[in-house]
């Protein structure tokens, strides 16, 4: 994978995670609000009302509001109870602090706080559990209280880590892989659409690699060097075939022929004959 795609598959994943923490949220929010709701059902159906409303549940970070349509007394100790009871089996696994309020002045009438660690949460902790409050406007205010550590937190955190670990060991992958790439191109010459290596006497274009000998790559670095001037034949003949001796009549021709049909797929280069005086290289921008 090249690092465009290596960074969107990442960036895929971290946005999964993310969508995944983000709907788990949701579910525990709307889970509570639903809990609540039953926890202000069940405190009317204690009152003996079966027919007055429970308002819209209103919540603030993580305290949530109950209000009721009507007035309701209470026993503590049933109402610690059922409260509990509800969010036990509701599997919503925080303390939390209860608070009974009168609706005009917002007054504690009656307020208690369960800890979910502790071995009996509901035994000798919660005082004046058996002394009952008349009827009244009142509203319960619950609270879940912030616990250093929960399994599933800890689990996303850790997912979140390792992706985000993912994701710069990739990135730093694909730019040790570019830097390497660039190191081995470095010495590498663009001619149109071609690479040419001198050092292993290569052509390369489209991934496709087209050998030269070393007479044919001689004379390409040779005329390269003077790229769109015109280079003599005896210069050419002397640097590279110097005093081998193994050139004669038309040698020179016969390889700018060869290095020809190696550069044919590119227009835009052309090794030209100057008539009487050499060769030139002509490189279009």
């Amino acid at each position: 994978m090249n690092k465009l795609i290596q960074i969107a598959v990442v960036g895929f994943m971290l946005l999964i995670v993310l969508q995944v923490c983000g709907a788990n949220t949701k579910i525990e929010q709307d889970r509570e609000e639903v809990v609540m709701r039953k926890i202000g059902h069940v405190i009317l159906l204690q009152s003996n009302d079966s027919s007055s409303l429970v308002k819209p549940i209103l919540k603030e970070n993580d305290t949530y509001r109950i209000q009721f349509s009507t007035d309701f007394g209470f026993q503590p100790e049933a109402f610690i109870y059922f409260i509990d009871s509800i969010i036990k089996s509701s599997h919503l696994k925080s303390s939390y602090l209860v608070k009974v309020e009168k609706c005009k002045t917002a007054e504690v009438v009656y307020s208690y706080e369960v800890d979910v660690f502790a071995s009996d949460s509901l035994t000798g902790e919660i005082a004046c559990k058996s002394r009952p409050y008349p009827e009244d406007c009142y509203e319960i205010v619950i609270q879940f209280l912030k616990i250093e550590k929960e399994p599933e937190e800890d689990s996303s955190l850790l997912i979140i880590f390792l992706i985000g670990f993912l994701a710069i060991f990739i990135i730093i992958a694909a730019l040790r892989k570019k830097k390497t790439k660039a190191e081995k191109d470095k010495n590498k010459i663009k001619l149109g659409d071609y690479l040419y290596d001198p050092k292993k006497m290569v052509l390369i274009r489209k991934e496709k690699t087209i050998e030269l000998t070393s007479k044919e790559s001689e004379l390409l670095n040779l005329l390269y060097e003077s790229a769109n001037e015109t280079v003599e034949r005896d210069i050419i003949l002397n640097k590279v075939w110097g005093d081998e001796g193994d050139y004669v009549g038309r040698t020179l021709d016969v390889y700018v022929s060869k290095l020809r049909k190696k550069l044919e797929n590119d227009a835009s280069i052309e090794v030209k004959n100057i008539r009487g005086i050499g060769y030139k290289l002509i490189i279009e921008d």
